[in-house]
């Protein structure tokens, strides 16, 4: 028996269930601890993973809800992203560099989120709706 045929299947079920990994939210609290990393008091390192097959588009969408997500939780009301890295193979990764702010939005900082805002417009992400 050739391994072509063999090859091909086991591709083609990664293939597969690759894609049944879309459109799903991730929160948080399910986060691996190498998704997080608190870099300064205020500063950390956000990583956001999907399937190849998932868009850049929800791919962000997803990385601003768990920044959000973040945000709150340390205590803080705004977030700032920095520095981005993006990884894409069989699966897509993205890390964020963020800032976080407390108080009133700093003024004279380009893609600072509120984070409450983020959360309440985005609240389809935790059903998988696209």
């Amino acid at each position: 028996m050739s391994k072509r045929p063999c090859v091909a299947t086991i591709f083609l079920l990664i293939l597969v269930t690759s894609g049944c990994a879309t459109g799903h939210y991730s929160p948080l609290a399910g986060a691996d601890k190498d998704q997080v990393e608190q870099l300064k008091e205020h500063v950390y390192r956000v990583e956001y993973r999907v399937s190849s097959f998932t868009s850049q588009e929800q791919l962000d969408a997803y990385l601003r809800r768990r920044c959000a997500e973040l945000t709150l939780r340390e205590g803080y009301d705004f977030f700032h992203f920095a520095q981005r890295a993006d990884v894409l193979a069989l699966s897509r990764r993205t890390s964020m560099t963020v800032t976080m702010y407390k108080g009133k939005k700093p003024v004279g900082v380009d893609n600072v989120y509120d984070a409450k805002e983020v959360l309440a417009q985005q609240p389809d992400l935790l059903s998988g709706a696209q």
